[in-house]
């Protein structure tokens, strides 16, 4: 059913013309410009402080990409800042682009809110609680890894592991992944954690153990917080590598092909087992400049090859989820029209794939 301007005006939510705005990454004088009016004028819709006329809504719609009944009131709504988010550095990214990630995060909460009406998703089940500190980043690690009856070997699987444990994992479409790796946050109980497109598939493994390490060491988000930073690495480096197993298998010169070897294995990139192998005493400080030196010429820090094109682990939760309830009868499109955004950028939070055919033409017809 289409929402008419006029009424969409009139029911006018100011939160949503903010979350439209951040989702698509603009600034305040950004939407202004785009829609003929002043930055001041966005300034006192977003602040409810005056209401914007049909033909201004039906312009913000059509520049934000978002059906006009997307600004309406009448559904919850959840709102997160930075401090609710476990962010790696404040930085290296603007504040439009923390923004972006968070609203991205926000829709998606609204989108599991749907979808726990009509399944029921994983209860969260991490083996520890996650509103209290456990210790040390090693001490709660190894609990981890007990607690999943995983003491040794390889952590595989570790992405369908935490979205079975109820844990929402999810790419966020559109961000930078030049600086964003990953970020997290468990406002309002079902902690999620976002991912961007970036690189190795081994890299966006060691992020989505260090994100797990933050949700479980710091109940109280410190963005940006250099401590935490580091301890949510050693989390992450002994999850991946425990101690106790790795350190007898680095081999002694810190040899690239025997590294990429035992790094496939583990599921890690070769820079951060050379690090590893910093860590627990096996290399010296020179002895891992020169490896990292070798591994930067190779381009494998960006961009270190994998066997037989391995994609990584994908998230799979919500794509099932979304099946499930279509099967119970909520198809993906009334799932659309329910939260008012497009059926694409539906697709794109979910992380299903258009199912419908690509053509394209080779040649004229004759």
């Amino acid at each position: 059913m289409t929402t008419d301007a006029s009424a969409a005006a009139q029911a006018f939510a100011p939160a949503r013309l903010t979350m439209a705005r951040e989702l698509a990454g603009l600034r305040k004088r950004e939407l202004a410009e785009a829609i003929d009016r002043t930055a001041a004028a966005v300034s006192q819709y977003e602040l409810g402080q005056s209401r914007p006329s049909a033909e201004t809504l039906t312009r913000c719609a059509r520049v934000l990409e978002v059906p006009v009944s997307f600004f309406t009131v009448g559904r919850p709504q959840l709102h997160l800042d930075t401090a609710h988010a476990h962010f790696r550095s404040l930085r290296s990214t603007t504040a439009a682009q923390r923004e972006q990630a968070l609203a991205h995060v926000e829709l998606l909460w609204e989108v599991t809110e749907h979808l726990d009406q009509v399944i029921e998703l994983p209860p969260v089940e991490l083996g520890l609680p996650l509103d209290i500190p456990h210790g040390g980043p090693v001490d709660t690690a190894r609990m981890v890894r007990k607690a999943w009856n995983m003491p040794t070997g390889p952590a595989v699987h570790l992405v369908r592991n935490l979205e079975a444990r109820g844990i929402v994992i999810t790419y966020i479409p559109a961000v930078d992944s030049e600086t964003i790796d990953a970020f997290s946050s468990a406002l309002h109980g079902r902690p999620m954690i976002a991912l961007t497109h970036k690189g190795n598939p081994m890299r966006q493994r060691f992020s989505v153990a260090h994100e797990l390490g933050h949700l479980l060491l710091h109940p109280e988000p410190a963005p940006g917080n250099p401590g935490n930073e580091r301890e949510a690495n050693v989390f992450a480096a002994e999850f991946l590598m425990p101690a106790k197993e790795i350190r007898d298998q680095l081999p002694s010169a810190a040899d690239i092909p025997a590294l990429k070897q035992l790094a496939d294995k583990y599921g890690v990139s070769t820079s951060a087992l050379a690090y590893r192998g910093k860590d627990l005493g096996a290399y010296s400080e020179s002895t891992l400049r020169r490896t990292i030196a070798t591994l930067t010429r190779l381009g494998w820090r960006t961009h270190e090859p994998v066997h037989s094109g391995y994609p990584g682990e994908q998230p799979e939760l919500l794509r099932l989820a979304v099946d499930l309830a279509a099967a119970s009868g909520l198809p993906l499109r009334r799932l659309a029209e329910r939260l008012h955004i497009g059926l694409p950028r539906l697709r794109a939070l979910i992380g299903s794939a258009d199912a419908r055919p690509r053509l394209r033409l080779i040649h004229g017809a004759g």
